[in-house]
């Protein structure tokens, strides 16, 4: 059996056995940190442990300023021991560290080394605790017999079989180490449980589910902390147990599988009792761990067992069960919804009425402006007839705007890690292809000034304790939403929230792990989504109302669900503020936009790869704005190291971020500015050439949903890409040069813009250059090789170190207007004026007879070659367009 099949079958033991957890009497909590021995990397420690019931040491090592990411720590024991290592003095005093960060180590039966991979992502130092638990004397491993004869070593004397040697050897030793960033190892556990006889599907499952209570139930509270830590102290004598024991592991495995209902009833927060068959098992696997771990531990998990009144667990409600041991579990109670309420006018009466129904509850929410009224109705614990009553009266009331049930919204998944940064690195090991990333590089060569600017993280929270992190979050004014009261920090208690945050603003050439996008922001943590990357309705629309409230400049979603029309109202709120909030369409696959990205308030961003397209897995259709890297993205995660994770969630913060850099360079841009600065410099990615150059997602009925929506858009706008690739870049570029008014017109030859003085404009449709001029006065206008109308033309504005680009699509022109003729003189042999760039002028005489043809140029002047003109005669000018069509004449008599 391997290690991770062992860790395995100590999780679906301890985790359901000891259902909540009273502070470890025996337990070290930090004594002897300060007398901490100071480790040298590559200098092993060896010593022999003591023999009381529990035997902790403490060692640190401080933090290294090499290239070098991780501290490996290997860890060797001649008996069973744990190993424990800490970010810091704070969390080795709490206890407090990441579950990848325990192991345990033997050389009994089977060896086994632990080998723990430590990120330099804290200040240090870093602590580790060495704790060693003795089985009694006399003590029986359950499934082990002790030999009764023991034979002794050569020149030792004979060991008294019923006196075995309690001290441990140990051996510990840290070298600093250089790792690659990897996808982050959820359920890396899976592979090794193959041997269990149960059907893969079944198994797999019950992993995830066992997971899930681990970081949704017990994460969520120190409580639940502490009886992560009591399972790894107690895992491995249990894991000697029952490894070498079938009979004995299949009888806890159909134990787990009798639990599996009050699991899932704890994960999805409903109400559970539970039944004599759950206190059962739940006794049967308490006897088994009982037998199975040192005195030590047998006393702690004997006061639980006492608290929670194991004789008489049958009929008790899982609230109350935890709340024997002081542990507070949230349940919804049924699957009745709550109701956001928008009232018209003061809602007083109306919540009295609410109020005065039995089990029904009913209070005021501040969101939108203060004359707004908003109230939270919950029906949860009322019967089926008073909700249906509590929802008739709520529909009836005069007062009402609208009503709408809560909805569930769920997260889309020089530093040394830099490397593996393709978005923002064009040198990245990962290879990325030209272009691929937003444009940072370049943009950053602008040596712009860096100013501050605030961005709001609405996400699972962010761990503000990391290095990389360290004086960029606003913990001040952190808020928790997923809290009922609003209390609380906003640690990050999922990871997704933390690994948003460093893309956006990770401290960047600090050698510690990666960089973020925007050298001087200030991100503002709102959580509202929980451990398992859910959130309601309600806390998005609070968390919302509070950033912008909050001074946040820009706001990150990286979240989607249904449409609201309570969080339409809270996006309003902040698209009136001119704060502009940055969103993810989804990571389904399927031509629907996820709200809030969907919403006409919000940026909708779909995710790309290293290759420059669009992601298979990105959500698409009309309403996507722009595409970002969002394959393969590397950030941090809260137990400080780099990883990899995909999504629509990572491609929004690289959007965030460069908004952010517009923003606090440009803060007078309004939401729309912003909209359209993206979408005219975005890089044109949709897909074309190869085996399929008809994207398959470009087959869902666009044109019958533009027509049925009365919607135009332009002709190079893609589904699948939006605009294309949001471009930082191209998008400061745009704003120094300042152009505006690009035109070309099927029946002209001329091209013209506005742009910044000395700009060079180039004008390309596809690969080839068709025309090119410099600006004069802010005007460029130069002839260009005739187009048709609705052909894509490629722009390119160049000035300096600026340069950016757009798509400009060929007008179909109108017919000619009436020339303007100057002043014609007897005896002058041209006749000049003004008309229409790029077309033929026709000039006749009074019979109509053709004296000269020519064409106006790019600066709407003209002047055509004729015979010498005759005092009195009438001469007749018209213009003529490309497709021969003329314009009004104009009649002139010559002086």
């Amino acid at each position: 059996m391997k290690a991770r099949f062992k860790q395995f079958v100590a999780m679906v033991t301890v985790l359901v056995l000891v259902l909540s957890f009273l502070p470890p009497a025996l337990a070290d909590s930090g004594n002897g940190m300060t007398n901490a021995t100071l480790l040298t990397p590559g200098e092993a420690v060896e010593f022999t442990t003591g023999t009381d019931p529990v035997n902790t040491y403490w060692f640190k090592m401080e933090r290294e300023t090499s290239a070098m990411t991780h501290m490996e720590v290997t860890f060797e024991s001649s008996k069973l021991a744990n190993i424990s290592v800490y970010p810091s003095a704070d969390m080795a005093a709490k206890d407090e560290t990441f579950d990848r960060y325990r192991a345990s180590a033997t050389k009994e039966e089977e060896e086994q080394t632990a080998k723990i991979e430590f990120p330099f992502a804290w200040e240090g130092p870093y602590y580790i605790k060495v704790e060693y638990m003795p089985m009694d004397l006399g003590e029986e491993i359950p499934g082990e017999e002790i030999p009764g004869d023991v034979l002794p070593v050569d020149g030792e004397e004979p060991t008294d079989p019923g006196m075995p040697d309690l001290a441990s050897d140990i051996k510990l030793v840290v070298n600093p180490v250089k790792l690659p960033v990897k996808y982050e190892q959820v359920g890396g556990d899976m592979c090794a449980v193959e041997s269990i006889v149960q059907p893969a599907p079944e198994r797999d499952s019950m992993l995830k589910l066992i997971r899930r209570v681990q970081s949704e139930v017990l994460g969520t509270s120190q409580k639940g902390r502490d009886l992560s830590a009591l399972y790894y102290r107690a895992s491995p004598y249990i894991v000697k147990a029952i490894t070498f024991d079938g009979e004995k592991r299949k009888a806890a495995l159909t134990d787990l599988k009798t639990l599996r209902p009050l699991l899932t009833a704890l994960v999805d927060k409903k109400a559970y009792t539970l039944k004599t068959q759950d206190a059962a098992a739940i006794n049967r696997l308490h006897a088994l761990v009982d037998a199975s771990v040192p005195t030590a531990l047998q006393g702690e998990i004997g006061e639980i067992a006492t608290a929670l009144e194991m004789d008489s667990l049958a009929g008790t409600p899982v609230t109350d069960l935890f709340g024997k041991v002081g542990m507070t579990i949230q349940t919804d109670g049924s699957d009745a919804p709550r109701y956001i309420v928008k009232y018209k006018s003061s809602p007083n009466t109306s919540i009295g009425k609410m109020n005065a129904m039995s089990d029904v509850s009913a209070e005021r929410i501040a969101i939108g402006k203060p004359s707004d009224y908003f109230a939270l109705v919950d029906v949860e614990e009322a019967s089926t007839k008073m909700q249906a009553q509590a929802k008739s009266t709520l529909e009836s009331d005069r007062n009402v705007e609208y009503i709408e049930p809560v909805q569930t919204y769920q997260s889309f998944a020089t530093d040394v890690s830099l490397d593996y940064q393709w978005a923002i690195n064009q040198k990245s090991v990962l290879e990325p292809f030209a272009n691929a990333g937003i444009g940072l590089d370049k943009y950053e060569a602008l040596n712009l000034p860096k100013r501050s600017i605030k961005v709001a993280v609405l996400d699972t929270g962010v761990d503000h304790r990391l290095l990389d992190l360290k004086g960029k979050v606003d913990v001040a004014n952190a808020k928790n939403f997923v809290d009922p009261n609003g209390e609380g920090d906003a640690i990050d208690d999922h990871g997704h929230g933390t690994h948003v945050a460093g893309v956006i603003g990770a401290t960047r050439d600090n050698g510690v792990s990666m960089r973020g996008i925007v050298p001087n922001v200030s991100i503002l943590p709102v959580k509202v989504l929980d451990a398992g990357g859910s959130g309601d309705t309600d806390q998005i629309a609070l968390g919302i109302k509070y950033a912008v409230d909050a001074g946040a400049k820009v706001i990150n979603m990286s979240l989607g669900g249904n449409e609201s029309r309570t969080l339409g109202y809270m996006l309003k709120y902040a698209y009136d503020r001119g704060v502009v909030i940055v969103a993810a369409t989804g990571n389904d696959a399927q031509s629907r936009v996820s709200y809030p990205a969907s919403s006409k308030y919000t940026i909708s961003v779909g995710a790309t790869n290293a290759f420059g397209i669009v992601s298979d897995y990105s959500n698409y259709g009309i309403g996507v704005d722009v595409v970002a890297p969002g394959s393969k993205v590397a950030s941090l995660v809260p137990d400080g190291n780099v990883v990899y994770m995909d999504g629509t969630s990572m491609a929004t913060p690289h959007v965030a971020a460069t908004v952010a850099l517009l923003k606090s360079y440009h803060p007078d841009l309004s939401v729309e500015d912003v909209r359209t600065l993206l979408q005219r410099t975005a890089d044109p990615i949709a897909f074309s050439g190869g085996d399929a150059p008809y994207d398959p997602r470009m087959s869902d009925g666009f044109e019958y949903v533009l027509e049925e929506l009365g919607m135009t858009l332009p002709a190079y706008y893609n589904p699948v890409s939006g605009f294309g690739k949001a471009n930082v870049y191209r998008a400061e570029s745009m704003l120094k040069l300042n152009a505006s008014g690009a035109n070309a017109q099927d029946n002209s030859t001329t091209f013209k813009a506005k742009v910044t003085s000395g700009t060079t404009v180039r004008v390309y449709k596809g690969e080839k250059l068709i025309g090119r001029g410099t600006s004069k006065q802010t005007m460029a206008a130069f002839s260009i090789q005739p187009q048709k109308a609705g052909a894509v033309l490629r722009v390119v504005y160049t000035n300096g170190k600026y340069e950016t680009s757009e798509r400009v699509v060929v007008k179909a022109g109108a017919r000619p207007g009436q020339p303007t003729v100057n002043t014609l003189r007897s005896g002058a042999k041209s006749v000049t004026g003004r008309g229409e760039a790029g077309m033929r002028v026709v000039v006749r005489n009074s019979n109509y007879q053709l004296l000269g043809r020519g064409t106006v140029l790019p600066n709407g002047t003209f002047s055509v070659k004729t015979r010498a003109l005759k005092k009195g005669e009438t001469i007749n000018v018209h213009i003529e367009d490309l497709k021969g069509r003329p314009g009004k004449m104009s009649k002139t008599t010559v002086r």
